[in-house]
């Protein structure tokens, strides 16, 4: 006679493995970064004050299911769109399970790209088939919080939304998982850093090398071991001077400095 304690407790354990299966879609991995969060949900909702396929002023709800099938989409499709005012649900991704793709250039993160919707009428001028491509960039302060069973989950507001003539729409998302290996990249120096240090640089090696062969070759000693020395010493003099007599053009008052000549 089978032990109905061990009935009950497999029965518990069969349906504790169907609903955390049910959890996570099968979908294509990148290695260093982390999906599970993106496709623990059964659908995400974004919302947007603008750029909405074929209403780009009015306000956009987007459903988004990652290697499954939204619930909002008709339970067809991975990912749809509904403008302010619009009686219809604009279809604007297909369902696949290798959406996920590693950047190919530029900073380390990836994005995903669904398959092109149904052709359709997405405005009352345009007929297409429209695509949708989200793009995650790493940010580990973001979180994208994922409810306990078959509940929306609500997307953080995307950082840019766009929308081009091809009805391609784009958004961008700061998502933890985008860190590849679960580290922010270091920062590089800036273009303005880089040329600062760089001319930094060049004008030590200038005053180096010069008092070297003022001292060295010429025999100079004192203030005169600076190169070009007597033009480095007047320029603080000339800098007051142009800041003067553009005050003086900008006020309407002319006033006269440096040399002074006779009347003849």
């Amino acid at each position: 006679m089978i032990n109905t304690r061990s009935l009950y407790f497999a029965l518990l354990l069969t349906c504790f493995v169907h609903y955390t299966s049910g959890q996570h879609a099968i979908c294509n991995s990148l290695e260093g970064y982390d999906t599970k969060a993106l496709i623990s949900a059964v659908q995400w909702q974004v919302k947007t004050d603008y750029a909405c396929l074929g209403n780009p002023a009015a306000d956009c709800t987007y459903y988004i299911s990652f290697c499954q099938t939204a619930e909002n989409c008709f339970h067809q499709y991975s990912a749809c769109q509904n403008s302010t005012g619009a009686s219809n649900m604009t279809i604007i991704g297909a369902y696949s399970t290798t959406i996920f793709h590693e950047n190919e250039s530029g900073p380390k993160g990836f994005y995903a790209v669904f398959p092109q919707g149904p052709r359709q009428n997405v405005s009352n001028t345009t007929i297409c088939e429209p695509s949708l491509k989200i793009k995650f960039t790493c940010n580990l302060k973001t979180q994208w919080l994922v409810p306990v069973g078959d509940v929306t989950a609500l997307a953080p507001e995307p950082d840019d939304v766009d929308v081009d003539d091809a009805c391609l729409t784009t958004l961008t998302f700061d998502y933890p998982g985008a860190c590849y290996q679960g580290k922010e990249p270091e920062k590089g120096m800036s273009g303005g850093a880089v040329f600062l240090l760089i001319l930094f640089s060049v004008a030590v090696a200038y005053f180096l090398i010069g008092m070297a062969y003022n001292g060295f070759v010429k025999h100079k000693s004192g203030v005169n071991l600076i190169p070009q020395a007597s033009f480095w010493i007047g320029l603080p003099i000339h800098i007051i001077e142009g800041f003067r007599t553009t005050l003086g053009v900008c006020t309407g008052s002319s006033t006269t400095t440096g040399t002074s000549y006779e009347s003849v």
